[in-house]
């Protein structure tokens, strides 16, 4: 067992090996099998294979500094994404509380620090303070 593990070893030195970018793309293609099982598609089948061969090219190269490269740009691209999950949370959140609230409640923008401010819905001439920033705002509402 050992001359196989020593085999192995010489045969992965100088490597490039795993990393985020590699995991990202095993990920990847486990989502794209999963959903394949239910698209049966042959080019779509063959498509699920992409992530795992450019994985396995980018495990066994040799060009390291050209791979680190790769998840390095990754790496940016992805702590973007992450940034931006949490708004897009937040931002769907925001609506479905307009959707739930839309016969007793009414969402208004601040003129001043453009925070979202919740008033009760009654027609006519209101007066609003804004939570966040103390400023008052005049809103007129129709319906």
């Amino acid at each position: 067992m050992s001359n196989f593990r020593q085999k192995f070893m010489e045969f992965m030195y100088g490597r490039y090996g795993n990393d985020k970018l590699n995991i990202a793309l095993f990920v990847l293609w486990l989502i794209l099998s999963f959903v394949n099982i239910f698209v049966h598609n042959i080019f779509f089948w063959m498509f699920t294979y992409v992530p795992v061969a450019l994985g396995i090219y980018r495990f066994l190269s040799k060009n390291s500094y050209k791979r680190s490269q790769e998840n390095q740009k990754f790496m940016v691209l992805f702590s973007k994404f992450l940034s931006w999950l949490p708004r897009a949370r937040a931002w769907c959140s925001l609506q479905l509380r307009k959707c739930k609230d839309f016969k007793t409640h009414r969402y208004l923008k601040c003129p001043y620090c453009k925070a979202t401010v919740r008033v009760p819905n009654k027609k006519g001439k209101h007066t609003i303070c804004c939570p966040k920033c103390r400023e008052d705002f005049h809103k007129n509402i129709l319906f």
